[in-house]
């Protein structure tokens, strides 16, 4: 990047072409978000100041958010931004980037039809995104959201401060329901939801990654045991115990396994319903189960 005058239509082509030599998955919408975050503008906004010159206070950052993500460096990291149900997060290395699947299961919780108080419980909640969403379109709703990692609650509540009722978020450190024995001994709270975004990858399949993800992303958030099936065993098996009647276990699952869920609830008699919903490219990905 040699000392000419750059517009944004010459640092954007540039760019583009760059990550694309260097194996970047998707060149152009990277160096548009990277730009439009240092400059502050939306890419839309670029395109409008396509001629507008960018001058050495913004071109020397420009060139490490450059370096750094031809070293693979998640966008969302560089930019601690990622939009999940069409709100801004912040993001960084302790938490797992949200994707777009896990908005399909904040999604089917507010479409059932539940009675307009609701108690849940989020397991894992990582940058709290399916907490803080929910809290924001159900502001009556009682939330509390639990993780293991204190680093990633921190990021949590974080979100829920910038987002959320004030206070409607109770976060609690601990592996997945020992918060809430700790919290409740007596063991009288009960839950109409119980929601999970685990971790279902198996450990063989790390070669399999993309550097983006196995080098940036919190491995506790990723991968669950040899079979991918660790945490959500646990989960199907203790769930019951901290539901309403009739209340509802609600995950994420990998896209192939579909067929191990089934016969893991089905060894569980408290289960009364249950069914596998698709995504939209047509794979089983969350399993909504119900408790008679």
């Amino acid at each position: 990047m040699s000392n000419k005058m750059w517009r944004v239509v010459d640092l954007l082509n540039w760019t583009a072409r760059y990550f694309e030599q260097h194996g970047i998955p998707n060149p152009r919408l990277d160096a548009e978000v990277l730009l439009g975050h240092l400059l502050e503008k939306s890419r839309l906004q670029l395109y409008l100041h396509f001629e507008m010159p960018v001058f050495q206070e913004h071109l020397t950052p420009f060139r490490e958010l450059i370096k750094k993500r031809i070293e693979h460096t998640p966008v969302s990291y560089l930019t601690n931004r990622k939009e999940f149900m069409s709100v801004d997060f912040y993001v960084d290395e302790r938490v797992l980037i949200p994707r777009p699947e896990t908005e399909q299961l904040v999604e089917t919780i507010l479409t059932t039809e539940t009675g307009d108080s609701q108690r849940l419980l989020e397991l894992g909640t990582g940058s709290g995104v399916i907490a803080t969403s929910l809290a924001v379109h159900q502001p009556e709703w009682d939330i509390i959201a639990t993780d293991i990692s204190e680093s990633a609650l921190a990021v949590a509540q974080k979100n829920a401060e910038t987002h959320a009722p004030a206070a409607q978020i109770r976060f609690l450190a601990g592996d997945l329901f020992e918060p809430i024995k700790a919290m409740d001994p007596g063991g009288e709270i009960r839950f109409d939801w119980i929601v999970c975004n685990p971790p279902y990858i198996k450990k063989t399949e790390w070669d399999t990654l993309s550097p983006d993800i196995r080098d940036y992303e919190p491995e506790i958030a990723l991968f669950a045991g040899d079979d991918g099936l660790a945490v959500i065993r646990r989960l199907i098996v203790e769930a019951p115990e901290y539901l309403t009647p009739n209340g509802k276990l609600i995950l994420e699952i990998g896209d192939a396994q579909a067929d191990a869920i089934r016969t893991l609830i089905d060894a569980e008699p408290a289960y009364c319903t249950y069914e596998l919903i698709k995504d939209y490219a047509e794979k089983e990905r969350i399993v909504l189960a119900s408790v008679s």
